[in-house]
């Protein structure tokens, strides 16, 4: 119990972690897109204003050809201003406005800006600022202005030799932006929240397999040391009883002896085999695939067990006739072959039979070992095929099994793209079912 309660804080403690990754990737994600998003739209505002500001810097600055006028004197109370004179030429936008200054600063236009002069009559003149795009704030209203020198050969006489103030109220353009950045802030925080929930989910989905793993690893070195410590444990004794009699000659520990090698028989068998299944995981096997025939590779595993079955006086029956373009590693074929037959030997009963038979399904091969045991129940079907995994442990032990052979004839199916199942092999017994892909030319 204290263990599984450790495994579940760390696990718990590596999913927050993952939720975390993946929360931090997502504000990241969010953010930057974001502001690309808000500068991206600020800077094309901006971009929009100081286009229809230059389009006005360029129309004031290349005036069409008129009509030589004499200048008026703006200070002669009888003058009035005539349009070509008294209005800035050409019109400017309906929220821009045009300041015209002499040299000493004074405002030339003032009947021209109507209604507006009461809100910029306060802006001076600062000829430091001539071709400098600014922003200016005028009693809260905000303005993007430009101050340009007009040459005195200007065919506009209220321009030429004087500087130009244009000024486009931007109050609009600024409300839209600040709308624009409530709705990105609060749409940022409604995909935090659903963020939030993607990020648990995915901690979850993701943390599945690695814990699927874990507890896989955990129980498989679990069943390793078990399987491990029964030889040892009776090596040990073994050996330590014969020290108890060091005068006795080998031929009287004859029987510790032979039980002895018993083991380390047993322990070189799963080591080995527990060094294939670890070779497989970390795909380092190599095998040698080459196009070959049934008839290749499943004759040298069969013909030792006939002699083998029949010495135990069981029945062993062989029905193999197809024979068909198969790629694969004949030693691995070969190998797990003599796995089904092995298990089919040792579960098959006194008189019982065992046989091996093949047919083309589509584009497969089978090959089928059967047996009259008892059989394999449903739920343990799929078990079978697991590390370490027995449907009766004191049976496989006595039998000298450790519970690898079908996971290793899993390994091998897998590599080459097959399939293994077991059904039953009615009226009693099971089948072992090996589907391997045919070659076609």
């Amino acid at each position: 119990m204290k263990l599984k309660s450790k495994q579940s804080k760390i696990t718990r403690r590596q999913q927050f972690k993952l939720f975390l990754s993946i929360m931090a990737a997502f504000a990241v994600l969010f953010l930057t897109l974001g502001l690309i998003i808000f500068n991206l739209f600020q800077s094309s505002t901006y971009k929009s204003i100081d286009k229809d500001i230059r389009n006005q810097v360029v129309s004031i600055q290349k005036q069409p050809n008129m009509k030589k006028q004499v200048e008026p004197d703006p200070h002669d109370p009888n003058n009035h201003f005539n349009n070509n004179v008294n209005k800035p030429n050409p019109k400017a936008p309906f929220q821009a406005s045009i300041l015209v200054f002499n040299k000493k600063g004074k405002l030339l236009n003032k009947s021209s800006l109507g209604n507006r002069y009461s809100v910029l009559k306060n802006i001076n003149l600062n000829k430091n600022n001539v071709n400098l795009k600014q922003t200016l704030v005028v009693n809260n209203m905000n303005f993007r202005s430009i101050l340009i020198k007009v040459s005195k050969k200007n065919n506009n006489p209220m321009y030429a030799g004087n500087y130009v103030l244009i000024m486009q109220n931007i109050d609009t353009q600024i409300q839209a932006i600040e709308n624009f950045e409530r709705i990105l802030i609060i749409t940022f925080f409604l995909f935090w929240v659903i963020a939030l929930v993607i990020s648990y989910f995915l901690a979850r989905i993701n943390m599945l397999p690695i814990i699927k793993s874990w507890q896989q690893q955990t129980e498989f070195v679990n069943d390793a040391a078990h399987e491990l410590r029964t030889p040892l444990t009776i090596i040990q004794g073994k050996l330590e009883y014969m020290l108890t009699k060091p005068n006795k000659k080998i031929i009287d520990e004859a029987e510790a002896i032979s039980v002895s090698l018993d083991e380390v028989n047993r322990l070189n068998s799963l080591t080995n085999n527990l060094l294939v299944l670890a070779r497989s995981d970390s795909a380092t096997t190599n095998l040698k695939f080459e196009l070959t025939k049934p008839e290749f590779f499943l004759k040298d595993p069969i013909v030792p067990f006939k002699d083998i079955i029949n010495s135990q006086s069981k029945v062993f029956q062989i029905n193999l006739n197809d024979n068909p373009t198969l790629n694969l590693d004949r030693d691995k074929i070969k190998q797990l072959l003599i796995i089904l037959l092995d298990n089919a030997t040792k579960y098959t009963p006194k008189n019982g039979t065992i046989k091996i038979y093949d047919q083309v399904e589509g584009s497969k091969y089978q090959f089928i070992v059967s047996d009259t045991g008892v059989g394999v129940a449903d739920s343990d079907k799929r078990k079978i095929f697991g590390r370490f995994y027995r449907v009766d442990k004191s049976r496989n032990t006595n039998s000298g099994g450790h519970g690898l052979g079908l996971a290793i004839a899993q390994q091998i199916v897998n590599v080459h793209h097959g399939n293994i199942f077991v059904r039953d092999n009615l009226p009693h017994g099971s089948e072992f079912v090996v589907e391997l892909p045919i070659k076609h030319h």
